[in-house]
């Protein structure tokens, strides 16, 4: 039999994760410049890349790390804090851009009659964020986060619950995704096809470069099947997997 399923990683292979935390990250210093933040546009964009690096990319609590620095007083201190916040998430709120292929290549998938998934590490509410701000939450057949398994790939718990959830084999499904030792080496230990999205690797470590922030990743030594360069790649090997 043939493939039956996609699983895609969401962040950095179906949108431009990495670039929307550094305009985001910019928004907010450039708010702070302007109101008199004793500091660059640049070296506050690297320090909010910094507690990136220590915390992930998720943390809560980034503006108070970068600001708390300063020891401003408290008011002041206070006030920068919320106007960074608010430019960020006016900067975050205006739209998660996909990749400018992804809703082609989702919708032309759909028509092959294949079931589409989301396998990320990332927490369920800034997940579906996500897919809303980026207008994909009708695109997938499953969205596994890090909530329902509490396991970050390359774990196999991810992959295995998306296979049960969706009656499939591993060995008739593939994954996509940016990541080579958690996205490619997870898939590839349940015996799925691994498609590395090159483009969105490639995507990543520039945009963190530009926040100054160089992030070791899971070595592997997985190669996987496939390369795709651009998304729309994808479709035409699918289309041969399927015969």
């Amino acid at each position: 039999m043939g493939l039956e399923a996609v699983f895609f990683d969401l962040d950095n292979t179906l949108i431009d994760y990495a670039g929307y935390k550094l305009r985001t990250a910019t928004a907010a210093a450039e708010e702070l410049v302007r109101r008199g933040f004793p500091d660059t546009v640049e070296n506050i964009v690297m320090k909010i890349f910094d507690v990136y690096d220590r915390h992930g990319m998720e943390y809560q609590k980034t503006m108070y790390a970068v600001i708390v620095q300063y020891c401003l007083k408290m008011r002041e201190a206070e006030m920068f804090q919320q106007a960074a916040i608010i430019e960020y998430n006016r900067a975050k709120f205006a739209g998660i851009p996909p990749y400018p292929e992804a809703h082609g290549v989702l919708s032309e998938l759909r028509k092959m009659r294949l079931k589409l998934a989301i396998v990320t590490d990332g927490p369920r509410n800034k997940v579906f964020q996500r897919l809303l701000l980026a207008r994909m939450e009708n695109s997938l057949d499953l969205v596994v986060t890090n909530d329902d398994t509490m396991q970050a790939k390359p774990h196999r718990a991810p992959f295995r619950f998306a296979l049960k959830r969706l009656h499939v084999k591993a060995q008739n499904a593939m994954m996509v995704g940016d990541l080579m030792g958690r996205d490619m080496e997870g898939a590839h230990r349940l015996g799925m096809l691994t498609c590395h999205a090159v483009y969105g690797d490639t995507d990543r470590r520039v945009n963190e470069r530009k926040g100054g922030m160089v992030k070791k990743e899971l070595a592997t030594s997985v190669v996987p099947n496939f390369r795709i360069n651009r998304l729309k790649e994808l479709p035409p090997i699918v289309a041969g997997l399927m015969k």
